[in-house]
């Protein structure tokens, strides 16, 4: 999901520039196919799987190779882990705080899942050797690829290895972006394709001072680089500049990060890396190596795009050093001051106010958000928020997208069912009046304001929040317009609000319908191809249904509310089925028929039965309490109140009602207890007359 942040963000803005302002945009997307990460990943891949097929079945070796892989895993990534045997760790795990741990350390939690796993697969063998050498390797995995690397990763010699990983990914990454309707680039460069070139741009930078050599590898000089005052390091994070940690990420967990091997200065980024055994090489001056990460952006885009280039994108983590380093070098090589005019960083993506991680496995896939969202409903989210701005994809933001897009989807529906009205009555050859007075004046004033509004708002940043903001205004106002005239409405002024409101919705990657009234929908199928009969059929079976329901009354002479009955199913079931939507309409005007998405038609109607069925329980549950009140005061009623106190050993004497007057010692009681009792005497002789009163009435008895 942090990727389809930054690309669909970065293709909203792309369609603007070409859609809307009209400029003729040449994008590049390059791909990197050659990483420190992309090789150990590969690498690690490679030796795992072919463990598994060494080892089909478990063997005391095989348990002895995840032992060791625990204890490897334990003492690099969790020492406090390390102090106990994978026999011991059940009682280890239990005493820890994993939140507490998390908070200080990112990485405990997928760490101690990775052991807690692993852990899980050693117990299982012991227990159980019968089980599958593959689902016990599997459950170990994150742990014994590690050892695998360690022991093995420099044998790993064949390029198909570190080839097929970045390709496969590479595939499922255009699936992905096809899914989310991202327009595809006019180029896609991989750095696999372009190393004898990186080679040569490499060289010149050495040629031009920027650059030396140590030990087979090739590094950027920065102090060089600014040495003569024409140029600046860090331009677009100069706050970065000298924080190692961040450049030691740059340069990838296999490249050296000190001077101890010929680096002049530990703030030196690698242009060309000298191959160590377990990693891809290709020849140059300098030995066989590879590429650095940070060049062969620089090399791709110069060799397609040229000295300079309008606009770079990227994620937000890539400012420095990667984008800083891209300008550095670029400048460096083209003896330039300024290598990128724009560079358009999208902000992070968070989901519930957590950030998303690769490397701590904490993330959301594209495949995983697209069975829960629909593609339009996450291009929406991203578009509800400025591009630049960190977004935080939570339940409050999905609320916002799915209202913003019910109140666009009924305000198609009724535009289009009013143009459907309306070529219906013309076909009949009915006259229609042409309205046009001062609701459709302001109607008019409405929209040419609002198409202001959307042109400032593009001009601002691209502010895609604002647009949608001003969209919404638009179509509340439209739709009070439409209350207002009724059957009156001008269809003409609102089909014009309509087309403009879907036109900016299509330049935001939103397609519309090939009448150009509002946005496609994912979930209704095309009927190209299909026969008349087919696509046909659903709905004259509804009518015929319908038609032999009403013929069966009639013959039967059956009252009359049986016949709105079959006619309210049809509207509510039948047609709901269809896509179908009935409004019915005042007086002599037939229903307004909508074609409406089928699945968010079932979705209100169970949402309004759940309500009906929550209103009918409270409602039940009322009268159960009601009920249950009742029998309580029928049960206290059954009680003369003449007899109430008349076994109660406090009293010796008692008035013609009952009602005590004296105490059980002959003394007479105090006005206040005399008050009081008279009370009590009075509330249950109101509860007996209720009482007699349910008994005569109902005839039975408690």
């Amino acid at each position: 999901m942090g990727h389809a942040r930054n690309y669909v963000s970065t293709d909203i803005s792309r369609r603007i520039l070409r859609d809307y302002f009209g400029f003729e945009v040449f994008f590049v997307q390059n791909v990197t196919d050659i990483d420190d990460k992309i090789i150990i990943r590969a690498r690690q891949n490679y030796l795992y799987e072919r463990y598994v097929e060494q080892n089909p079945t478990l063997t005391q070796s095989v348990l002895d190779k995840i032992t060791a892989s625990w204890k490897f895993y334990a003492e690099n990534s969790l020492p406090a882990a390390s102090t106990s045997s994978p026999t011991a760790f059940e009682e280890w795990a239990s005493t820890v705080d994993v939140p507490r741990e998390a908070k200080e350390n990112p990485k405990f939690s997928m760490h101690f899942s990775a052991l807690k796993a692993a852990y899980g697969a050693i117990s299982s063998i012991v227990v159980n050797p019968e089980r599958s050498s593959k689902e016990a390797l599997e459950a170990a995995k994150d742990v014994l690829i590690l050892l695998l690397d360690k022991e093995e990763g420099a044998s790993v010699r064949d390029p198909a290895i570190f080839r097929d990983l970045p390709a496969y990914w590479e595939q499922r990454f255009n699936e992905d972006m096809r899914a989310l309707n991202v327009l595809p680039p006019t180029v896609v460069t991989r750095v696999s394709e372009y190393v004898p070139q990186i080679v040569a741009f490499v060289a010149q930078m050495v040629d031009n001072g920027y650059a030396y050599e140590a030990q087979e590898s090739v590094y950027f000089d920065t102090a060089a680089f600014e040495a003569g005052g024409k140029h600046v390091y860090a331009k677009l994070q100069p706050w970065s500049r000298g924080k190692t940690d961040l450049i030691d990420e740059g340069e990838g967990s296999l490249s050296i990060k000190t001077t101890a091997d010929g680096k002049k200065s530990p703030f030196d980024f690698a242009l060309w890396k000298a191959s160590k055994p377990g990693e891809p090489e290709w020849e140059s001056p300098w030995g066989k190596g590879r590429p650095g990460w940070h060049i062969e952006c620089s090399v791709m885009a110069s060799e397609t795009i040229g000295s300079q280039m309008d606009i770079h994108s990227g994620g937000i983590d890539l400012a420095f050093p990667h984008h800083d380093n891209e300008l550095a070098q670029s400048e460096a090589y083209h003896e330039c001051n300024q290598w990128v005019n724009y560079f358009l960083h999208p902000g992070h993506l968070h989901i519930e106010g957590l950030k998303m991680s690769k490397s701590l496995k904490n993330f959301i896939t594209i495949g995983d958000a697209l069975e829960k969202y629909s593609a339009r409903q996450i291009r929406l989210a991203f578009a509800l928020t400025q591009w630049n701005n960190s977004l935080d994809f939570k339940e409050g933001l999905i609320k916002e997208v799915k209202t913003f897009e019910t109140t666009l989807n009924n305000f198609f529906a009724v535009v289009r069912a009013l143009i459907s009205d309306e070529a219906v009555e013309v076909k009949k050859g009915v006259h229609l009046p042409q309205r046009f007075g001062q609701l459709e004046r302001q109607l008019f004033k409405d929209l040419e304001s609002a198409q202001s509004d959307v042109h400032a708002a593009l001009c601002d940043n691209l502010s895609t929040p604002q647009v949608l903001q001003t969209i919404s205004s638009l179509v509340a106002k439209a739709n009070v317009y439409f209350s207002a005239t009724k059957a009156g409405a001008s269809i003409p002024a609102l089909t014009e609000v309509a087309r403009w409101i879907t036109r900016i919705l299509s330049i935001f990657g939103f397609d519309g319908q090939e009448d150009a009234i509002g946005w496609s929908s994912g979930s209704t199928e095309n009927a190209n191809g299909v026969s008349a009969q087919d696509f046909a059929m659903p709905y004259l079976k509804a009518l015929s249904t319908y038609r032999d329901e009403i013929r069966l009354k009639a013959i039967a002479k059956a009252p009359y509310s049986e016949f709105l009955q079959a006619s309210d199913r049809v509207r509510d079931e039948d047609l709901l089925e269809l896509g179908v939507s009935l409004d019915d309409r005042e007086g002599s005007q037939g229903a307004l028929i909508k074609f409406v998405d089928r699945a968010e038609l079932l979705a209100q109607k169970a949402d309004k039965e759940a309500k009906e069925k929550a209103k009918a329980e409270r409602k039940q549950k009322a009268k159960e309490e009601e009920e249950r009140k009742l029998r309580e005061r029928l049960v206290k009623g059954m009680l003369d109140p003449a007899k109430m106190f008349s076994n109660s050993d406090e009293f010796s004497t008692w008035d013609d009602a009952g009602v005590p007057t004296h105490d059980k010692n002959g003394a007479e009681l105090a006005k206040s207890r005399r008050k009081k009792l008279q009370k009590e005497y009075d509330a249950q002789q109101k509860l007996h007359a209720e009482y007699l009163k349910w008994k005569e009435q109902t005839g039975q008895e408690l």
